[in-house]
Parts: C-alpha cells; sequence; structure tokens
C-alpha cells in the first residue's frame, strides 16, 4: 500500500511555469518540477521531473507534437533526454537541482519557438468580445453625418470574420461606444470577457475619417474638385485572461467620398457600403482580420472553470467551440507576481493533472481528470486549455 501511494505522489508532481514574451513567435519559459525518490534511486526522480517540467513548457507553448527534441544544452550537456513535444527548443538549462526530505526538485529554462504553421491551438475556435468603435475625432464625423460609422463598421467587422475565418470569432459586441485610449486596457477586457464568457477582447479605435479636397487633374477638369476620405483605425487583440496585447496595428487609407458634403449618409445602407469608401472599409478589414489571425493562430484557447462536483468539472468551452468528447485539456490559474526589481509578470500554475472531455454542450463541457485523482484543490475560475 505504500509503495502505491508513493508511486502515485510521484506522478503529482507540482509544476509552476512563468512565462515572459519575447515577441511574437517566441517566448522564455521558467519551470519547476517536484517528485518523489522511490527506493533510493534518485536519478529517476530527477529525470522525471525534468521530463515533465520540460514537457508541460512545451506543450504549454502552443504547438503541434511534431518530433522528437534531444536537448542537451546548458547545464543538460551531460544528459541524454529525449522530449516528443512541440515547437523549436533553442535552449534548455538546468537551473537549479534540490534534494530535501526524500523529494527533489528541479528547476529549468528554455527558449522556444513556437511553430506557427501548426498546432492543437488551432483547433478550437477563440471566442472575442467587442464594442461598438469610437470615432476619436467626433468633428470629423460632421461631413455626412456619420456619427454611428464606429457601431456599423464594429458589425460589419463581425460579419466578415464570420465569412473569413473559422479560427476566430466575434461572439459578442457590447451595444456602446467604448474609448480604449481612455481605460485601463488589462481590466477592462478582464470585465468584458467574464461578462460575456469570451477570453480574447477586440479594440478598434477609428483615428481619422477626414474629408479633403482633391483637384483633378488638367485632361479631368470637368470633373471639378473630388473629395478624398480618410479611414485610418487601430486594431489590438487582448487576451481578457492574462492581459496580455497579442497584436496591435493601425492601418491608413484613403478612398474618394461621392456623398455630398451637406448630405446625412446612411452608413448602415447598401448604397454606402457599395460606394468606392464603403469598400475601402470592407478591403481593410479583411487585411486586418487575415493578420489577426496569422497572430493568434497558435495561442492557446483558454476557458474557465464554472462548477466542481462529484470530482467533474463544468468548464465554459463547448461544441461551439470545436470541443469534443476525448480532448485532452491542462488545468492551471494565473496570477501576477513581480521580481527584486519591480518587474511583473504573469506566472502560470499548472495542475498536475491533465483533464479528459466527458461530455459536450454548445457552449459547456464537463471533464474530469485523466487518472481519477482528485480534484479537490481546484477552484471556479481556474483556467483549462488545449494541449
Amino acid at each position: 500500500m505504500t509503495t502505491l501511494l508513493t508511486k502515485r505522489y510521484c506522478l503529482l508532481m507540482l509544476i509552476s511555469l512563468s512565462v515572459f514574451v519575447a515577441n511574437a513567435h517566441a517566448a522564455w519559459f521558467a519551470a519547476s518540477g517536484q517528485a518523489v525518490i522511490v527506493n533510493g534511486d534518485k536519478e529517476a526522480a530527477r529525470q522525471q521531473a525534468t521530463e515533465e517540467a520540460i514537457r508541460q513548457a512545451l506543450l504549454f507553448a502552443g504547438a503541434s507534437v511534431t518530433s522528437v527534441q534531444q536537448i542537451t544544452n546548458g547545464l543538460l550537456l551531460n544528459d541524454h533526454l529525449e522530449v516528443r513535444a512541440a515547437g523549436e527548443v533553442a535552449a534548455v538549462e538546468l537551473t537549479d537541482e534540490v534534494y530535501q526530505d526524500g523529494v527533489v526538485t528541479v528547476s529549468i529554462r528554455a527558449d522556444i519557438f513556437a511553430q506557427n504553421s501548426q498546432c492543437s491551438a488551432s483547433d478550437y475556435t477563440k471566442r472575442i468580445a467587442s464594442t461598438y468603435f469610437p470615432i476619436r475625432y467626433e468633428g470629423q464625423a460632421a461631413n455626412g453625418q456619420i456619427q454611428k460609422l464606429g457601431k456599423e463598421v464594429a458589425l460589419k467587422f463581425q460579419s466578415i470574420m464570420d465569412k473569413m475565418s473559422s479560427a476566430l470569432q466575434i461572439s459578442h459586441i457590447e451595444p456602446y461606444v467604448f474609448d480604449w485610449h481612455l481605460a485601463d486596457v488589462e481590466t477592462s477586457a478582464s470585465v468584458l470577457t467574464n461578462k460575456t464568457n469570451t477570453q480574447y477582447v477586440l479594440t478598434v479605435s477609428i483615428d481619422d475619417v477626414s474629408v479633403e479636397k482633391q483637384r483633378p487633374s488638367a485632361f479631368e477638369f470637368y470633373k471639378g474638385d473630388q473629395q478624398v476620405r480618410a479611414f485610418d483605425f487601430s486594431v489590438a487583440i487582448v487576451n481578457g485572461a492574462t492581459g496580455e496585447q497579442l497584436f496591435s496595428k493601425t492601418y491608413r487609407s484613403r478612398a474618394n467620398w461621392e456623398f455630398d458634403r451637406n448630405e446625412r449618409v446612411d452608413v448602415g445602407s447598401k448604397r454606402f457600403w457599395q460606394s468606392q469608401y464603403g469598400q475601402n472599409i470592407v478591403k481593410q478589414i479583411q487585411h486586418s482580420i487575415a493578420e489577426l489571425e496569422e497572430n493568434t493562430r497558435c495561442e492557446p484557447t483558454m476557458g474557465r472553470v464554472l462548477a466542481v462536483a462529484n470530482n467533474q468539472l463544468q468548464i465554459n468551452l463547448g461544441r461551439s467551440h470545436k470541443v469534443q468528447a476525448g480532448d485532452k485539456l491542462t488545468l492551471f490559474n494565473v496570477k501576477e507576481v513581480s521580481d527584486p526589481f519591480g518587474q511583473s509578470y504573469q506566472q502560470f500554475r499548472l495542475h498536475p493533472t491533465s483533464l479528459i472531455v466527458k461530455q459536450v454542450y454548445n457552449n459547456t463541457a464537463t471533464a474530469m481528470s485523466a487518472d481519477n485523482s482528485y480534484l479537490g484543490d481546484v477552484q471556479p475560475n481556474d483556467f483549462v486549455a488545449r494541449q
């Protein structure tokens, strides 16, 4: 009985994972693992803790299982350690090794470059919340009386994304204008994702809709002065669970404004969207959606634990996210920590037990531990993510 309990405890290793994002494609991961020393075999326990820490770091990087990585960098130079997991590993170093009370604690750090071409995270639909888009300089909307352009562009953004992308979905648009330039983005994004049962927030600001006259060339003098209108907008996508901004870009464009200066233009009409200016907006939205998808494809789709009962978890990911029975999920929580220099960063603390999805509903699913272990330390609002 003692041996069985010892072996079981050996599998329930504590993994803590800290992530420092270097750029859009790379991240520095620090992970630590603990394992019980069974029958005095320190080397086996050490290897087990190290392998698990590296495996969790690679899986959490969000890439697909493509090859066997033989890691021999840094302080692991004399160890033969094969890890079948995702991502391109630039370096792995064993940073600390402590033996105490029959337990070995191993700490590693790894530079991981996720392969964006393939990743299991792309199998799930990422649900996004947003609001009506603000026109940053409202006076510019007087020409044509287009004050409602922010609302209509938000709805058009949603409609085009539905047609273009199977990986991203704007599932909820709050019916009010929200100026993200004046907001605490991290806090506001967290509030909005919690309210709308989403993970990501799309923040958009329409920065310039000014109109200028353009004189025709000498060969087109008969056309008279032409009006050209700007459509500049800034886009960002924020992970509401972590506060991390994943992508940000400003798009600038100009197009002919075919409407009379004194005309009140219906920006929701077919006539507006078929005009040169409306078609230009559609083109810019399509461009931004393509880049949003490219920059979020391998980000993990994260859900929250809604309830814990009878050693089963109810989570807020379901059929609408493309979740299927039998999917394996990682269970973790997130908190912000600070280093001695005052630098803050997100720390992902992973639960040692994987989850298996048992039943799937439209927007929720039921999951339980893969090895039937007890999940008593799991709390509502803990996170799950696709492995």
